[in-house]
């Protein structure tokens, strides 16, 4: 999702787009974790919908930041650390 949150945000699309995937995943979550044996409750507790929100939103999330990157158009490598670097 963090992923697909940050090609929102590199291909230009704004606010509006994000709420939407952001809602339709949360939405799917709660389909899986039904699926395994879970509750949909879980999934809008932090654990799941705080969890979402933060890395699709959050400037540090490693995996928004790659999924920026590659909306504009980037390629993304990792350095020794294994850390995400745009190129």
């Amino acid at each position: 999702m963090a992923l697909a949150a940050g090609m929102v945000s590199g291909l230009g699309y704004g606010s509006n787009s994000l709420a939407a995937l952001i809602t339709r995943g949360i939405a799917e979550m709660g389909r899986l974790a039904i699926y395994f044996g879970g509750r949909r409750e879980t999934m809008t507790g932090l654990a799941g919908l705080g969890d979402l929100v933060l890395t699709c939103t959050g400037s540090l999330s490693r995996n928004r930041f790659v999924g920026e990157e590659l909306g504009k158009g980037r390629a993304v490598g990792l350095d020794i650390g294994g850390n995400a670097r745009g190129g």
